[in-house]
């Protein structure tokens, strides 16, 4: 898989030394490829599982089942206490998994319901995702389960796999091309 370069920004000058530049990598270069275990765990994540079925699904204690999470955060370059549906989304978005075939048929979403679902996938706080999906922060629960119920999805997680397989959510190529990503 090809990995999109690193850009050298320039950052504000204090003084009169020299310009100072850090590096930006994209969000969704993948540094480290996931180990089996971390493997299991994302699965189980797609499948739409809590941190809690997942321990029990592979048979380990919460508090590796919560490390495996956070490498899986880590390596996805994901903020660290991001939702599991924004790591879904980079899971997804990077090429680290793919998305579960579904039976279940793409609902017929407006554009305000579209940009909700890529609101969700992106943003890691409530107030960022309804500033993007353009909403105001008491009309977001509403707003979700609405989606959530004409989407068939269980949780917002599952949404978020399932906009993958719908094709709805952007791939690794279209984030490198955003302008900024969510923290």
């Amino acid at each position: 898989m090809n990995e999109p370069k690193a850009l050298t920004v320039p950052r504000p000058r204090a003084g009169h030394g020299p310009d100072l530049t850090r590096t930006v990598v994209p969000p969704t270069v993948p540094f480290f490829p996931l180990t089996p275990s971390e493997q299991q765990v994302a699965e189980c994540l797609l499948r739409g599982l809590t941190p809690g079925e997942i321990s029990a699904e592979v048979q380990r204690s919460i508090t590796t089942t919560q490390r495996r999470l956070r490498f899986l955060r880590y390596k996805t370059l994901c903020p660290t206490r991001c939702p599991l549906p924004v790591l879904a989304h980079r899971l997804l978005a990077s090429g680290k998994v793919t998305a579960p075939d579904t039976s279940i048929p793409a609902p017929a979403l407006d554009a305000g319901e579209v940009q909700l679902l890529r609101a969700l996938a992106e943003e890691s706080t409530r107030s960022a995702r309804a500033c993007a999906a353009g909403l105001r922060l008491a009309d977001l629960a509403p707003a979700l389960d609405a989606l959530l119920h004409k989407s068939g999805a269980a949780n917002t997680t599952r949404l978020v796999v399932l906009g993958h397989s719908w094709k709805l959510l952007p791939t690794e190529q279209d984030h490198t091309r955003r302008k900024g990503a969510s923290r």
